[in-house]
């Protein structure tokens, strides 16, 4: 997506969110996964990275409840997502 584009879709938010989330603009990254979920909120991606987000940013049971719906939507992810949610966990 060029910077000039209007994100449109979910996956539009999604990309927005990871450049965002790369340039060390957080809170940006944070609106743009939850415009990603708000659009699909079955977009297990959205949600795993914002969880990876949020405990970037010290929001620990935030991160858990994303992981947590990342893992009810993909369960086969459980052995990435599992790891997110036990540091979060032995971050509180």
């Amino acid at each position: 997506m060029e910077s000039e584009e209007i994100p449109r879709t979910h996956y539009d938010f999604y990309r927005l969110a990871r450049a965002h989330e790369r340039n060390g603009q957080y809170e940006e990254a944070l609106r743009a996964y939850e415009q990603a979920i708000e659009l699909s909120s079955d977009y297990a991606h959205a949600w795993y990275y914002k969880g990876l987000l949020l405990k970037k940013m010290g929001r620990f049971e935030d991160a858990i409840h994303c992981a947590e719906r990342a893992l009810e939507l993909e369960p086969s992810w459980e052995k990435h997502v599992s790891r997110l949610i036990e540091e979060c966990r032995g971050c509180m």
